[in-house]
């Protein structure tokens, strides 16, 4: 890449980057989300500057592949959310009213292996034998982190049944 090539990608990164950023942090919801999709957006740009720096407007190209990584990022986790969702409320570790947020806010205090646990079986919908084996732990440690991990989402979330 050539001097010229390198000024006119640090003049459009800088023009339009944090425009980029929230815009993709509204779709997606989250500005680490928006960031993600914004620097994979410009990583992409990089290796198609040849052909894209040619265009007329290239920060529309910019735009329009991270607009195409927010969606994917939007449908991949509405495949993971609403199982998690129904699994973790299915097993009464929240509370009705609960939000999606308040949930996984919840879930990101948890401890690393009830985490870990508690998002395999939920999910992945992976057994506690499934976990336990992949995790090379015995089974009565999956059950034990996995009710550590229902007890510790009712405490955090206002339900102490």
């Amino acid at each position: 890449m050539n001097l010229r090539d390198r000024e006119g990608l640090e003049a459009l990164y800088l023009a339009c980057y944090p425009r980029l950023v929230a815009e993709l942090s509204l779709v997606t919801g989250s500005r680490a989300s928006g960031e993600d999709c914004a620097n994979e957006a410009f990583t992409r740009l990089v290796k198609h500057w040849n052909k894209v720096s040619t265009y007329e407007r290239p920060v529309a190209w910019v735009r329009t592949v991270g607009y195409r990584l927010a969606v994917d990022e939007l449908r991949r986790r509405a495949r993971h959310t609403p199982l998690l969702d129904y699994e973790v409320r299915a097993g009464g570790a929240v509370p009705d009213g609960t939000s999606q947020y308040e949930i996984w806010e919840a879930i990101q205090h948890l401890p690393i292996d009830q985490r870990e646990v508690l998002i395999r079986h939920a999910s992945h919908g992976q057994s506690d034998s499934e976990i336990a084996a992949h995790l090379d732990v015995p089974i009565g440690t999956v059950k034990s982190r996995l009710s550590r991990a229902r007890r510790s989402l009712r405490s955090r979330l206002g339900d102490a049944s």
